[in-house]
């Protein structure tokens, strides 16, 4: 790497100079001398980059955090939906199924079994009152998508 010595103008074309205080100077060279940095034009320029980059860089692990939780949120629906379609065909599976049965006498547990799952259904309605909108939520993506 090769140094070159810049002398540096502000914009108005004056000379750049900064000036630091005695006790700004001393916690520089202590935090040079603990952090190994080499001089304290370097823990400058250091701090100038960071000061800097650091929209930069902040925003770019703020868009990926923000795209993972994206990804884990559409992998926790589908999770959602794929339970809740199970839990309702289950439940309606496990109320109406006898095969030992008539004809005539499935239909009238199948509609039984109909009714008694909305009854179920309405019970765990009444227990989310606590929360009707997650409720409402898992309804409205479940019945949108069939």
């Amino acid at each position: 790497m090769i140094k070159k010595k810049i002398t540096a103008k502000r914009l108005d074309g004056k000379n750049f100079l900064l000036t630091r205080t005695a006790k700004l100077e001393a916690d520089m060279s202590s935090y040079c001398r603990d952090k190994g940095i080499e001089s304290e034009s370097e823990l400058v320029r250091q701090a100038i980059a960071k000061y800097i980059y650091a929209d930069y860089e902040d925003e770019t692990l703020k868009l990926q955090g923000i795209k993972q939780l994206q990804e884990k949120i559409t992998e926790l629906r589908d999770m959602i939906n794929i339970i809740f379609s199970f839990l309702l065909k289950m439940n309606v599976g496990l109320i109406a199924y006898f095969p030992e049965l008539p004809s005539q006498t499935k239909e009238a547990a199948l509609t039984s079994a109909e009714n008694r799952h909305e009854k179920l259904f309405n019970n765990f309605l009444e227990s989310l009152k606590n929360d009707p909108s997650f409720f409402e939520r898992i309804l409205h993506k479940y019945y949108s998508e069939r």
